[in-house]
């Protein structure tokens, strides 16, 4: 009987073992990922060379290096570097996937890289590569969840999955769940919840997309939403990224007082990536305040910094409205001649934009300072804006439904809910035969208002009737507000 050699049998044996894991969460990439969370890129991309010029095959530094190319390419929508951010997050994914190391980092940088190039592709207009790649990460993702079922990190991307996924028209969802993509608010949450609460390398992510996403799915949590991001900005002061989330969770919850404080205090020093949209968001938070000068300089320093097609007619509408406001005719003209010139329309303000200066109808002075200052959150001086308008047999009667919406609105803010309830009222029948969008956002807010109430029937009618509303200017988003909340009364 033959024997084998014994070096065969050892090289035998030491190819049998599993490939001892080499990926680390060392303390060079925790401060690069540090570093580059806080957007200072330059310095998180000089540490992570260092760390993958001696372990180049550390999975975890790969997504690291990733992220920061996802960084760069979300936040500043440079056409120019796509090409070549796509091909190295491209050559990225194909080394992790050649690694023969069995490891959680591989799993979860894997999943992470895959889901950071969908949406690099997304943003890009790429929607069917971005679907694919989509898939992708979640099916990673959902494998690694059986794999390691403790580890946090993953936990925390697929929860904001889950969440995202489960918050969609049911028409959408069953399509999702057909090619194994499964959605759940609660469950997402509860994801959320643990990765967000118990230690682990990214810990303080999952507590941002747990405030975000609290304040997409919940509407009524808009102040927890709120002061929950600001106290995260303020323990970091030198994190950039939670600067422009603390911004926008506050401009959306109508506290433009305190989200200009945070602008004004952000990070600027040399060594962070340039983000233009900050001074975008700075412009309309001006403008909500009256304060035309500033909000026609922050938008000008956009247009200067900004290289990307996303937001320009956006910001050339509000540089129209600030001159008109102002009372500069002349320059205001300027602007809207161009918003029909640089561009896209591809996100719903640009789109918005659009269609104004299409239709080249002069707004009413009164109703548009009512409306900027109630979307700022100033509710005393938009009402007394209102009350100062003379409602006359000839008002336009689009101007009519318009006058009953911003007043219904400022109630709303201001909690004062039977005047709020008779103003929706009286904005959907002044909006009657027409494809104004103060019908259906009415009927949305009117069933917030009875949700609150516990009275789930009359909320259950109104998010109907907001849905059965077609043609108007923001039917997407409306629609998506109205079925999510359709979906949580069910659960009453």
């Amino acid at each position: 009987m033959a024997f084998a050699h014994p070096f065969f049998l050892l090289l035998y044996l030491l190819l049998s073992l599993p490939a001892q894991a080499t990926s680390v969460y060392s303390s060079t990439v925790r401060q690069a990922y540090e570093t580059s969370i806080s957007l200072r890129i330059p310095e998180g991309r000089r540490l992570i060379q260092q760390e993958l010029l001696h372990h180049p095959d550390n999975a975890a530094a790969i997504l690291i290096a990733n992220q920061q190319d996802f960084l760069t390419w979300a936040i500043q929508q440079n056409p120019e570097v796509y090409a070549g951010i796509l091909s190295r997050q491209e050559k990225r994914l194909q080394l992790l996937g050649s690694l023969q190391e069995n490891s959680v980092w591989v799993g979860y940088a894997l999943a992470e890289v895959r889901l950071q190039i969908a949406l690099s592709k997304l943003l890009q207009g790429n929607k069917l590569g971005a679907a694919w790649d989509l898939r992708q990460a979640y099916l990673q993702y959902s494998a690694n969840a059986r794999q390691y079922p403790d580890f946090l990190p993953n936990r925390k991307t697929l929860g904001a999955l889950q969440v995202l996924i489960g918050s969609v028209p049911d028409s959408y969802r069953v399509l999702l769940n057909i090619i194994g993509m499964q959605g759940s608010i609660e469950t997402g949450m509860a994801n959320l919840k643990a990765a967000a609460t118990k230690d682990n390398p990214f810990r303080e992510e999952a507590q941002l997309l747990q405030i975000l996403l609290l304040h997409l799915v919940d509407p009524e949590a808009d102040e927890v939403a709120g002061n929950s991001m600001l106290q995260l900005s303020r323990q970091h002061p030198e994190n950039l990224l939670y600067t422009f989330a603390a911004m926008h969770v506050l401009k959306k919850t109508k506290k433009s007082e305190v989200a200009l404080q945070v602008y004004q205090r952000r990070p600027h020093q040399a060594g962070y990536l340039s983000f233009p949209y900050l001074h975008h968001m700075a412009a309309d938070l001006y403008l909500y305040k009256g304060d035309f000068n500033n909000s026609i300089k922050s938008n000008q320093l956009f247009l200067s910094l900004h290289k990307g097609e996303n937001y320009l007619k956006a910001a050339n509408y509000k540089l129209y409205l600030a001159y008109w406001l102002g009372g500069h005719a002349q320059q205001a003209e300027k602007h809207l001649t161009q918003i029909g010139l640089a561009g896209r329309t591809e996100m719903e303000e640009d789109a918005y934009a659009a269609r104004f200066a299409k239709e080249q109808v002069k707004p009413n002075r009164y109703l548009m300072l009512a409306r900027l200052q109630s979307d700022g959150g100033y509710y005393q001086e938009a009402l007394g804006m209102l009350n100062q308008m003379p409602m006359k047999p000839d008002t336009a009667p689009t101007e009519r439904a318009e006058y009953y919406y911003r007043k219904a609105r400022i109630y709303h803010g201001m909690d004062k809910l039977q005047q709020a309830k008779q103003h929706y009222e009286q904005a959907i029948e002044a909006s009657r035969q027409t494809t104004l969008y103060f019908a259906p956002y009415s009927a949305l807010q009117l069933g917030y208002i009875y949700q609150d109430e516990q009275k789930p029937e009359m909320a259950r009618q109104w998010f109907s009737r907001a849905l059965a509303y077609k043609g108007h200017d923001y039917k997407n988003s409306i629609d998506g507000k109205a079925k999510l909340a359709l979906q949580t009364l069910k659960k009453l």
